[in-house]
């Protein structure tokens, strides 16, 4: 049996009377199965998920023996266009300047909303009411290691973690309150005990081959954990590292002793160190030594690189020069 692939549009109308057509596959494989959904691009400056999408559909139309899939690579076209993580916002502004435009705090949206909100909207309507699984594609600074984030204690979105062969799990405890009227994407999935993960691609701004695919394989990870296609799940190596709030204790944060230029020392997020491990120095700008820097315990890097909040949006705060203080790497013991 062949599989159906079918290109459809999300229309919203605007606030100005013009209107948003957002493209999406849909994939059917003409047998029962799961309506799975993978989102990407909600946020404009968010891109690596768009080419996860585009690979992925090839293989759906190869391999996908059960149920439907909805590929959404560009949820928020606006903000894509407007190269910002939401329409609204300016130069160096942060996402939380603006959160009336932040997509994915608008679930399910609102026809008659700002526009974004209408954007969502016809989403909802057109592609997310529709659909069983959610795998949400984000990407955040390259200073924090891709992760997914999962909902602790949810069946579902707690085995699709598992199996997005991910290292890092970011897990929260968090469902909305019975008087939200708008949630994230992933949000609204869970509480409707429908099942969602979202996967921070990191970093921002760009393609990368190593995170494209990372995303990939999790993309065909939850159609083979849902029996949409054969096989079983392709794990990770070695074991995955949780995120909580609870388990602060295992991970170890490096400052930076004194001030001047911290030189990295060719490693990446992810990557394993041992303690002790030379992580990369600081060029004193008082005296012009050179002060190392070293792994505090043996794990996976969390975090690394000198930053700052905002870093994301703001390129003075990816600058190297630290400050006594200043962050330059976490270590998270699994």
């Amino acid at each position: 049996m062949s599989v159906e692939s079918r290109l459809d549009y999300a229309v919203a109308e605007l606030s100005d009377g013009s209107l948003v057509k957002t493209p999406f596959w849909k994939l059917n494989s003409g047998a029962d199965g799961e309506s799975f959904l993978i989102t990407a691009v909600q946020h404009g400056n968010e891109v690596q998920g768009a080419e996860v999408i585009r690979r992925f559909r090839q293989i759906c139309e190869r391999e996908l023996k059960k149920g439907t899939v909805y590929l959404v690579p560009f949820a928020n076209i606006p903000a894509l266009r407007h190269r910002r993580s939401h329409i609204s916002l300016k130069a160096e502004q942060p996402y939380a300047e603006h959160e009336g435009h932040n997509m994915n705090r608008t679930w399910p949206g609102d026809s008659e909303g700002n526009d974004t909100e209408r954007v969502a909207w016809s989403l909802h309507e057109a592609v997310v009411q529709h659909c069983t699984r959610c795998l949400d594609l984000h990407s955040w600074s390259r200073f924090t290691a891709t992760a997914t984030l999962a909902r602790h204690g949810h069946e579902i979105s707690s085995e699709m973690a598992m199996a997005s062969a991910i290292r890092f799990v970011h897990w929260s405890h968090a469902a909305s309150s019975p008087e939200a009227k708008v949630s994230t994407i992933t949000t609204l999935f869970n509480d409707s005990d429908r099942g969602a993960i979202c996967i921070e691609l990191a970093p921002q701004w760009v393609i990368r081959e190593k995170e494209v695919a990372q995303g990939l394989r999790a993309a065909c990870n939850m159609a083979r954990l849902f029996g949409m296609m054969d096989g079983e799940p392709e794990l990770l190596e070695g074991p995955v590292v949780s995120v909580t709030e609870d388990n602060e204790d295992q991970r170890h944060s490096v400052q930076a002793p004194c001030s001047g230029l911290f030189a990295e020392n060719g490693l990446e997020t992810s990557d394993y160190v041992e303690k002790g491990q030379k992580l990369g120095h600081i060029i004193s700008d008082e005296d012009l030594s050179t002060v190392e820097i070293a792994a505090p315990a043996s794990g996976y890097l969390w975090r690394y690189g000198c930053h700052r909040e905002h870093s994301d949006v703001r390129l003075p705060d990816m600058h190297p020069y630290a400050a006594v203080g200043d962050g330059l790497a976490t270590v998270a013991v699994p």
